[in-house]
C-alpha cells in the first residue's frame, strides 16, 4: 500500500482527525462510500482501470422477506415477531401477507421466510390459496437464487398435520430454492417451537452474511440485547380461574340437542377480547375414560410417574395433563414402535384408512385394538398433551363488561358399543357448577371481525352453536350505536325446542339492532330446510347487500354448513349477477381476498 503522503497533497493530519473517532464498521462504510464516489466519477471513461488495491466493499445488510398465510392471525403474529427479531439483528426486512402478495415477486427474493397454517384437513388458509396455486402451476418461476425456510402451523388431531407448510416447503425446493434451515411443524401449542425456528434461521442468515463479497472479512451481524417482549398475564400457559356466573340450558324439553349458555366473570383478570375472538377452556378428562385407558393398557391406577421433575399419580396425570379423546398420528406412530402391529402399520401408510379409523375412536379403543406391555411412565410419555378447547365468544365487552359468554353444545354419542362424551363440553355441562371456576384464556381471531366502518352492512349465517359470535356482533353494534344494517340466518332442528336466544333476537329486531332475521328449522316440515335454502329464497336481496359492500360471515360445521353455504352463494351470484360459472367463482374468491367473506368453522 502506498504511503499516505504520496496520495494526498493536503495536511494528512486533517484526514486522521476526521477518522479518529470512528470504529472499524464506520471506517469500512467510509471506504465504500469514497470508492462509490470515485466509481461514479469514472463512469464517463470506462477505460479507467480500477486500482489494484480497491478498498473492501460496503457491508450490505441482508434483505429478508417474511411471508405469511394466516387463518386466525397466529401466523401474522409470528411473522411480526420474526420481523422484530430480524431488524434487531440489523437486517432489512419486508413483511408480506400472502393475500396481497403477487407470486411473480418470488423470483426476486433472495432470503424468504414462510410462515403458514393449515386449515382443516390439509387445505391452505383462504389468504394463501392464490399463492399456493401459483407455486404449483406452470407459471411458477425458477428460484435458484432464493434461500428459504418454512414455519408450519397445524393441529396434530388432523391426519393432514401441517400439510400446507409441507407443500410450500416441498414446492419451493422443487423450484430450485435452497433451504436455509429445516421446516419446523408446530402443533396448536406453538410458541416454543416457533421461537426456536426464528433463532435458527436468523442466526443462519447472520452467519452466511458474516463475510462480505470478494473474501473481505467483516464483523458478523451480532444480535443486540433486546428487552423481552411483555406477555399477557393470563394466556394459554397461564389461564385465568374464571368464576362461573350462570349456566342455562337453552334447548327445550324433548330436543335432540343439549346447548348451554355459560357466563363467566373476568373481573380482576385484565383480559380483553373483541367479537370474533374465542375463549379457551382448559378441561379435564372424564373419570370413566381414564379408567378404561388404564384398564386397556394394563396399568394400575395406584402407580406414580415422573412429570416435570415431580412424582404424580398416573390417574391424575391422565385426567389433567394428557389427551385421551383425540387420536393423533404421532401417538399412533409411538404405539406402533411399541408393538409393531401390522394392521396399525397399514393404517399409518394410508391416510384415508387412518382418517376413517380415528373418527369416533379414542385412546382406550386404540389400546384395546393394538395391545402392548406398558409401564405407567411409558404410557405418560407416549401421549400428547391435553389441549384447551376453543369456543367462540357470544358476548361483547362493551355490552357485558368483565364477563365472557359462551354457547356450548354438549357432545354425547354412542359408537362401537360405548357411550362417549366431548372432553370440554361435558366437563362444563356436568362437572362445573355455578360459583366454581373454569381455567380460561382469550384466543384472538383477527380475521373474523366486524367491519371497521360501523355503517357497513353485515350478513351472518350460523347454525346451532355457530350463532354465538353473531350474538356478540349484535351486542357490540348496539353498544356502539352503529347504524349498519345486519341480517341473521339461523338454523337448528326445531322451532319449539331449538330457537337459541329467541327472545334476544326478537328484542334486537324490535329495537332495530338487527335488521332482518331468517330462520331454518330443518325438522319442522317434511322436506328439510337449512340456512343455504333460506339464502337462495332471498337471492336478489342477498346479492344486492353484497353489491352494496356487505360483509358475509359463516360460523358452524366446516364439513356441512360451510360448503353448502358457499355453494348457495355461488348460485346466487351466478343468477343475480348474470355470470357464468367461472366469473361467479372469481366473484366469491374476491370476496374472500377482500376479507368480506369470513368463516369461523369447526
Amino acid at each position: 500500500m502506498k504511503p499516505l503522503e504520496s496520495v494526498f497533497s493536503f495536511d494528512q493530519n486533517l484526514l486522521k482527525k476526521l477518522t479518529a473517532d470512528t470504529d472499524d464498521q464506520q471506517k469500512l462504510w467510509l471506504s465504500g462510500y469514497l470508492y462509490g464516489l470515485y466509481a461514479a466519477s469514472q463512469q464517463s471513461d470506462r477505460s479507467v482501470a480500477i486500482p489494484a488495491e480497491a478498498p473492501a466493499p460496503v457491508l450490505e445488510k441482508p434483505t429478508v422477506t417474511v411471508l405469511y398465510g394466516s387463518h386466525t392471525g397466529n401466523c401474522k403474529k409470528l411473522a411480526q415477531q420474526t420481523v422484530e427479531q430480524a431488524r434487531a439483528r440489523g437486517f432489512e426486512v419486508q413483511l408480506a401477507d400472502m393475500n396481497d402478495y403477487h407470486g411473480r415477486k418470488l423470483k426476486d427474493e433472495k432470503l424468504l421466510l414462510v410462515i403458514v397454517s393449515t386449515h382443516g384437513e390439509g387445505e391452505p388458509p383462504t389468504s394463501a390459496e392464490t399463492l399456493y396455486e401459483f407455486i404449483h402451476s406452470a407459471r411458477a418461476p425458477k428460484l435458484n437464487h432464493t434461500k428459504f425456510s418454512v414455519l408450519a402451523l397445524g393441529d396434530r388431531s388432523y391426519v393432514q398435520f401441517c400439510q400446507t407448510g409441507i407443500d410450500f416447503d416441498t414446492q419451493l425446493e422443487k423450484l430450485g430454492a435452497q433451504r436455509l434451515a429445516d421446516r419446523v411443524d408446530c402443533d396448536v401449542d406453538f410458541a416454543e417451537d416457533a421461537a426456536r425456528w426464528m433463532e435458527t434461521v436468523l442466526a443462519k442468515i447472520a452467519s452466511e452474511n458474516a463475510t462480505a463479497a470478494n473474501g473481505h472479512a467483516t464483523a458478523a451481524f451480532v444480535k443486540p440485547q433486546v428487552a423481552a417482549t411483555a406477555i399477557a398475564q393470563y394466556n394459554r400457559k397461564n389461564p385465568f380461574a374464571a368464576t362461573v356466573l350462570e349456566k342455562i340450558q337453552l334447548n327445550g324439553r324433548g330436543s335432540t340437542k343439549e346447548t348451554w349458555h355459560v357466563e363467566v366473570s373476568l373481573e380482576s383478570a385484565d383480559l380483553s377480547y373483541e367479537p370474533g375472538d374465542s375463549l379457551g377452556i382448559v378441561p379435564e378428562n372424564a373419570p370413566e375414560v381414564v379408567g378404561l385407558v388404564l384398564k386397556n393398557a394394563n396399568v394400575s391406577d395406584s402407580l406414580s410417574v415422573d412429570w416435570n421433575d415431580t412424582s404424580y399419580n398416573i390417574a391424575e396425570i391422565l385426567t389433567t395433563q394428557l389427551e385421551l379423546n383425540l387420536i393423533s398420528r404421532d401417538v399412533l406412530e409411538k404405539i406402533f414402535a411399541k408393538n409393531n402391529h401390522p394392521q396399525l402399520k397399514e393404517l399409518l401408510n394410508n391416510p384415508a384408512l387412518l382418517k376413517d379409523y380415528t373418527y369416533g375412536r379414542d385412546l382406550a379403543d386404540v389400546l384395546h385394538d393394538f395391545p402392548a406391555d406398558w409401564t405407567a411412565q411409558e404410557l405418560a410419555q407416549t401421549l400428547r398433551k391435553l389441549q384447551p378447547r376453543l369456543y367462540s365468544l357470544a358476548s361483547s365487552l362493551l355490552y357485558a363488561p368483565d364477563e365472557a359468554h359462551l354457547t356450548i353444545g354438549a357432545v354425547r354419542y354412542e359408537t362401537l358399543g360405548r357411550k362417549r362424551t366431548g372432553t370440554a363440553s361435558t366437563f362444563v355441562a356436568d362437572d362445573v357448577a355455578i360459583g366454581e371456576t373454569l381455567k380460561v384464556f382469550v384466543e384472538r381471531n383477527e380475521y373474523f371481525r366486524l367491519p371497521q366502518n360501523a355503517d357497513t352492512p353485515i350478513i351472518m349465517v350460523g347454525a346451532g352453536t355457530g350463532v354465538a359470535p353473531f350474538r356478540a356482533f349484535v351486542q357490540e353494534r348496539e353498544a356502539q350505536g352503529a347504524s349498519g344494517k345486519s341480517w341473521l340466518f339461523f338454523g337448528n332442528p326445531r322451532f319449539t325446542t331449538d330457537f337459541l336466544y329467541q327472545t334476544e333476537w326478537q328484542q334486537a329486531l324490535k329495537k332495530g339492532n338487527l335488521s332482518r332475521l331468517d330462520v331454518a328449522f330443518s325438522r319442522d316440515q317434511k322436506d328439510k330446510v337449512y340456512c343455504q335454502h333460506k339464502l337462495l329464497q332471498h337471492s336478489r336481496e342477498v346479492f344486492n347487500w353484497l353489491e352494496n359492500g356487505a360483509y358475509f360471515y359463516v360460523c358452524g360445521d366446516k364439513n356441512r354448513l360451510a360448503p353448502d353455504v358457499e355453494a348457495a352463494l355461488l348460485q346466487i351470484v351466478t343468477k343475480e349477477g348474470a355470470f357464468n360459472n367461472d366469473k361467479a367463482i372469481e366473484y366469491v374468491k374476491n370476496l374472500k381476498k377482500q376479507r368480506r367473506y369470513l368463516e369461523d368453522v369447526y
